[in-house]
């Protein structure tokens, strides 16, 4: 069977299954019933983007709609992506199920990326994702801080920018105080060694 017939069989193969009608796809995409058809039957050949909205309805990678994968749930892809192995995600979703951060009945694609987010540092499902994310917020909140106490640089005739003030109707005090809490808290969060274990 060449990758041709086979894309436009899955399309329809999870259309029927997905219990859904050529008129619910085209609706979807915003072309005509006839079109889906045509992508079915092999007769016109879709557009990338209109393959990734297509895997986006079926929750499938593009490369399995395509036919040019057989891992429906997109484990390579994810691998590829990331550049982890499909086993340190499989094996980080596990520790994640079991330590009651991940429900083990929620989607498969949902479990991955959430793997990969605490895979990266980047979620709290770690010692140190929680540490970084904690030091990344505050270095936001420093920022909102900044906007709400300081006028905007002005240039001064024309050349020069000026430095930045403290608004008139904002206490200086209170914005040095609050600035210099934060950004101990933040270096101090960020300085915090944490275990070979939990990393």
């Amino acid at each position: 069977m060449n990758n041709k017939k086979l894309n436009h069989n899955r399309i329809k193969e999870l259309r029927l299954q997905y219990k859904k009608t050529q008129r619910d796809l085209a609706k979807y995409l915003n072309v005509s019933e006839q079109a889906i058809a045509y992508y079915e039957q092999g007769k016109r050949e879709p557009k990338l983007e209109t393959w990734n909205k297509l895997a986006m309805f079926f929750q499938v990678p593009t490369s399995y709609l395509m036919g040019l994968s057989n891992d429906i749930n997109g484990w390579d892809e994810w691998a590829k992506a990331t550049g982890y192995s499909v086993e340190q995600i499989k094996d980080e979703i596990k520790r994640l199920i079991d330590t009651d951060r991940l429900d083990a009945s929620s989607d498969v694609q949902h479990q991955i990326s959430q793997a990969v987010k605490s895979l990266d540092g980047a979620s709290y499902s770690t010692t140190q994702g929680a540490q970084r994310e904690i030091v990344f917020q505050l270095t936001r909140l420093i920022g909102n801080v900044h906007s709400a106490f300081l006028e905007p640089p002005r240039k001064k005739d024309g050349l020069k920018l000026q430095p930045f003030k403290v608004r008139k109707d904002m206490d200086e005090q209170a914005y040095k105080k609050i600035l210099e809490t934060l950004t101990n808290a933040k270096d101090e969060i960020g300085r915090i060694a944490i275990n070979q274990r939990y990393l």
